[in-house]
């Protein structure tokens, strides 16, 4: 029985809605790190974030079904379907003083957003069905 990582979070919500879509399919998963995560949040990146991992066998339907997720993610810049959702983009003046200022304190950064990227072009966005979520 070997376990693969099929996909990390670094929140246990959007790591359990996963769990229970592909619990819905019938691909038995697991999730690891979410207790050292939630706990410790600085210790994501060490960790590696919260992992949800399935068998091996079950991988191709499983990606078969995280691509159904992501396919309607397009990149505006270039139209590619590779995209890291929920990315924590720093850009801009408040991201440089934010970061600036916990380097300086080492305190973590007070400032980021939230932003798709294009893995291909680099191209950071907000989707259309993130800002209806954040107007509803």
């Amino acid at each position: 029985m070997e376990l693969i990582t099929i996909k990390s979070f670094d929140n246990s919500i959007d790591a359990h809605l996963l769990k229970i879509e592909l619990e819905n399919q019938g691909i038995q998963c697991y999730i690891y790190d979410e207790h050292t995560v939630t706990v410790f949040p600085l210790y994501s990146n060490a960790v590696g974030g919260i992992k949800v991992k399935i068998l091996k066998t079950d991988l191709d339907l499983a990606k078969s079904i995280l691509f159904a997720n992501n396919a309607q993610i397009v990149c505006p810049n270039c139209k590619s379907h590779t995209i890291i959702t929920n990315y924590k983009s720093m850009k801009g003046i408040k991201g440089l003083l934010s970061a600036i200022t916990s380097l300086f304190t080492s305190t973590y950064p007070l400032h980021y957003k939230t932003v798709n990227k294009c893995t291909n072009c680099n191209e950071e966005f907000i989707s259309e069905d993130s800002i209806d979520k954040m107007t509803d």
